[in-house]
């Protein structure tokens, strides 16, 4: 690292609110892992509640012996232990259902590969909750085409809001046909759970960035610096590059650090199990061949590239802007007002392109796990490449405009 960008990095690090913005966000990492620990409920092997750790600790005993390929046998076994339980009356209620001791017992423990299949075999647009007691074990001959059917009654419905054309339903449906089965199962709650917060840490982060951004070049025009910088030898050269260079660093070590300490900490107590696992372990119909630990990269990736991108655009805005407290505005406005922009109900291509704004592609996993899709030139591609892409662009693009903003400045 040259002089010029340490000394560029040390003037963003030794601010004060430099290091508020740090507690700011393992504040928030750690609020938000104890609040999904809280929640966290079951019932246990006494039918009683459990609460926490105790009920993280239970569930995963549980699915860790399910842990494995999700074969035909194993659903058909899980179906027939679970009728064997309904057809003795030591376990039935008055009302002929099966006791929360019964449940708690025995039965909770395949939970989750019964919530699969009720999945899969359930109507289209509905769940129902009592088909594992009724369903015959042998149509789990057809379990993976009964997946693919309802990706196609999803893709044909109008519930989709979608109106996929035909090359795009092919192009879906031989997504889905090529991920590889059996799924392999594996206790994934612990993950499950590192995605649902992730968009509101994601757009935390981009906030903090953006304060800590505002006065790299904002500040220089509000302290009326700007005239020493630009007149010296490589004030309208090297310096720009150096505070640019720094900001990029600054912008890494704020999305990272937190993202890390968030994700350690849920894993650290709800395990790190299930990283191998097939996302569809979460999301059932997602037509990805991804694993968990795949999808977290990707949704990690898209993340940090929209916050990168606020931190481009912050960097632009404070070139072109007089001082930090309007930089500062006109960013949050920026990310905050965009996610208010109501989805269009009559065109599919301003809908997807909303999602390419940055407070819009921190909820990543949706997207990687769904079903929108770009038709660019006769060429499909998934959303969630596009927003990739999308962010490299705008980043390459924005760190010009401003190296040339603060060059012309002219100094009053």
């Amino acid at each position: 690292m040259d002089i010029l960008t340490r000394f560029e990095l040390r003037k963003i690090i030794r601010k004060k609110t430099f290091y508020a913005g740090i507690l700011f966000l393992v504040a928030v990492a750690l609020f938000l892992s104890i609040v999904l620990v809280a929640n966290m409920q079951m019932t246990g092997k006494d039918g009683q509640f459990v609460n926490g750790v105790a009920a993280i600790r239970l569930e995963r005993e549980y699915n860790r012996q399910l842990a494995g390929p999700l074969t035909i046998a194993a659903m058909e076994a899980a179906i027939r232990r679970h009728q064997d339980l309904l057809h003795d009356p030591n376990n039935l209620d008055k009302k002929g259902e099966m006791t929360v001791e019964a449940n708690a017992k025995y039965d909770i423990k395949d939970n989750q590969i019964q919530f699969l299949i009720t999945d899969a075999f359930s109507p289209a647009n509905a769940y129902d909750y009592y088909l594992i007691d009724k369903i015959n074990p042998e149509e789990m001959q057809g379990f993976y085409q009964r997946r693919l059917d309802k990706v196609r009654e999803f893709l044909n419905s109008n519930d989709s809001d979608n109106n996929y054309t035909a090359k795009e339903k092919a192009y879906f449906t031989k997504m889905n046909e090529g991920i590889p089965v059996p799924f392999q199962m594996d206790y994934v709650t612990g993950w499950k759970n590192v995605f649902e917060n992730l968009p509101d840490l994601f757009l935390i982060i981009a906030f903090v960035i953006g304060f800590c951004l505002a006065p790299v070049f904002a500040g220089e025009y509000q302290r009326g610096t700007d005239a020493i910088v630009l007149s010296t030898r490589y004030g309208r050269s090297k310096v720009i590059a150096a505070k640019l260079k720094a900001s990029f660093i600054v912008s890494v070590g704020l999305i990272f650090s937190p993202i890390a300490i968030y994700t350690f900490l849920i894993l650290g107590v709800f395990g790190f199990d299930g990283a191998g696992a097939h996302v569809q372990m979460i999301r059932f119909l997602a037509p990805v061949p991804f694993t968990v630990i795949e999808t977290y990269l990707w949704t990690v990736l898209i993340g940090s590239l929209a916050c990168l991108m606020v931190g481009a655009l912050t960097l632009w805005l404070s070139s072109r802007m007089s001082n930090s407290f309007t930089v500062i505005v006109a960013t949050g406005v920026f990310l905050v007002g965009t996610q208010f922009i109501p989805e269009s109900k009559n065109s599919r291509l301003l809908r997807y392109l909303t999602d390419l704004l940055p407070g819009n592609m921190f909820d990543s996993f949706r997207k990687i796990t769904g079903y929108q899709i770009f038709n660019i030139g006769g060429q499909l591609v998934p959303t969630y490449k596009i927003m990739v892409g999308f962010s490299i662009i705008a980043i390459a693009l924005l760190i010009p405009f401003t190296y040339q903003a603060f060059k012309k400045h002219q100094v009053v």
